[in-house]
This record gives structure tokens, sequence and C-alpha cells, in this order.
């Protein structure tokens, strides 16, 4: 099992996906987890070559448990363990709840942290704030989530102004986030005067509106910033490694900001996460050579068909799949 894992965090998805499937089907719960969510989720478990490729009968085979009528049901809603039903509900189920709050409770219940945190994240950044206050009080701990914490800690400084030097000098694994949602805020709680120049181009970036930059952006100093964040913020850290894989002479300043443009903004590396945190934690899978590979091929499947408007000559690399 730990080796097919492995295996599976470095790309190899036949190899890995077969000996899962016989595993899963042998009664492991890890690996029935694992391709239930793989099955489950476009991103980033489904998204790749060797998936692709199949008929949707082949995949099913593949990534499913067979009844014996012939159809299929995704393993989350048929675990071996009946102790993880709750567990296999609430991962299956997310998406398609029409009550995001309810969903993240259920999520976060089941030690499901980094996907309830998203779920809390996405709903105060579609402004439906009136879920948010509708929260129970027996929140089972999503009230701790990351960039509330974030969010909190603003809020109970003297200092409400946000400069990029103080933001860079905060150590918060969830600061993008928290900074994210308080951009959000900022209307409804008149905050636009406390968010420096800098740190507006950055939050533009975020947004994946980069190409919206004025002129006068110093892109140098913006990549070095976007660096900078990588350090502490492990989703940044999958874009950086990512650019960073280019040969120095493709090195340029455009490739995380146009990067955030065709994914779509910060929202996308926030619903990246492991596939099941009971059976590959979330540190474990953005830290593997997949979290990478996830990227590449959302960036190629969502880059624009015309090449004349890749401004990175790094990024025009990665989609070709030069490097």
């Amino acid at each position: 099992m730990s080796d097919a894992i492995n295996l599976w965090l470095t790309g190899n998805d036949e190899t890995s996906l077969q000996t899962l499937a016989q595993d899963a089907v042998n009664g492991d719960t890890s690996a029935q987890l694992v391709l239930g969510q793989v099955d489950r989720d476009t991103l980033p478990g489904g998204f790749s070559d060797y998936l692709l490729s199949m008929t949707r009968a082949e995949r099913a085979e593949l990534l499913r448990a067979k009844n014996p009528d012939g159809t299929t049901d995704n393993w989350l809603l048929v675990m071996s363990d009946p102790d993880l039903a709750a567990l296999g509900e609430a991962l299956f189920w997310y998406k398609a709840n029409l009550d995001p709050i309810d969903s993240a409770l259920n999520l976060q219940m089941q030690s499901e942290t980094a996907m309830a945190e998203f779920m809390l994240w996405h709903t105060i950044n579609i402004g439906h704030f009136d879920l948010v206050q509708s929260m129970p009080s027996e929140d089972y701990g999503l009230s701790d989530a990351g960039f509330l914490v974030w969010l909190r800690g603003y809020f109970s400084d003297p200092n409400k102004a946000i400069s990029i030097s103080k933001f860079l000098a905060d150590d918060h694994p969830q600061k993008v986030a928290g900074l994210l949602a308080l951009k959000r805020l900022e209307r409804v709680l008149s905050l636009s005067a406390n968010f420096s120049v800098d740190v507006n181009e950055f939050v533009t970036v975020m947004l994946g509106k980069g190409k919206q930059l004025p002129p006068t952006s110093d892109l140098i100093t913006l990549n070095s910033n976007l660096s900078e964040v990588a350090r502490v913020d492990p989703r940044m850290a999958v874009v950086d490694r990512m650019c960073g894989a280019c040969p120095e002479s493709d090195v340029d300043y455009q490739c995380m900001i146009q990067t955030f443009e065709i994914i779509g903004g910060y929202e996308t590396l926030m619903s990246v996460r492991s596939p099941a945190e009971t059976a590959i934690s979330t540190e474990t899978y953005i830290t593997s050579d997949r979290a990478v590979t996830a990227l590449q091929d959302v960036v190629r499947g969502r880059a624009p068909s015309n090449p004349d408007l890749i401004r990175s000559s790094c990024l025009a690399g990665i989609i070709a799949g030069a490097f």
C-alpha cells in the first residue's frame, strides 16, 4: 500500500492505480479512500494522461467498486470498514451538497480539515456572509480555520494598515487566504484605505487578474514577493516550484503572475488537496511531485489556444511540455 501511494505521488498512475485497485478489492480502506477521491475529483486526482486515455467503462473498472449486477459504485460509498462510512459520505457529498456550511461541518468532524476550510473560505468569497453567520456554535473546530485565525489576528492588531513589508514578515501559512477574505470584506467593513498599492497589486495577481496590473508595476519586485510568500504558503510553493523548473535562460517575471491568470486565481490552489487526509496527508500531497504535475495539467488544459497570448517564455515552455 505504501509503495503504491509513493508511486502515485511521483506520477506513476498506471502501476500505482492498478495496485491500489487490487488493494481496494481486498478490503484495504486506505486504497478505497484514495481511489474514491481520484474518481470523485477531476482535480487533483483524476486529471492524468493515463486516466484521460481510458473509456468511461475502463475508468469505472479501475477506480470503482463492482456490484453483482455489473454496475459500479464510488468506493467512498461502500467502505469496507463500516466505522468509516460517515467519512466516505462526507468526502463524496461535499461538492453536491447545497448547504456548504453543513458540508464543511461534516468534513471537519471527520478531520478533513483542508477541504472544510476551503468550503468556508469559498463561502465568504462568493459573498454568502449570511451562511457563515448562521454557522452553529457546535462547529467542531471550524471557527479555528487557518485563514480565520489570520483574520482574528488582523482585527486584534491596533495597526489595521497592511503594507507589503508587514505582509511578507508574517509567517502565518494561511495569510494569503486570510488576505483574500479580508479583501472580499473590504467594502462591507470600509477597509479600502487599509491596503497599500503593493498589497493591492499582490491581491490582483492572486485573483488571477495579472493582466490588469498597471504598466507602472514593478514586476521584478512583485515576482520576488510571490516567491517570498511561497516560503511559508505550501500552495504558493507549488507554483514557485513549477516555474522554478524552467532553465535559467527562460526564467522571467511573468510565469507565476500568468499562471494565476490561467488557472483562475488562488482559489484553484485552495482546492488542490490530498485525496483523503486519512490516507495521504495534505502536507505530503502538496510537497509531492504530483501536486506540481497536477498544476501543470491544469495550466495546459486552460491555456489560451493562441500562444501569442502567453507573455511568459517560461510558461510557454511548460505548456508546450518542453520542461
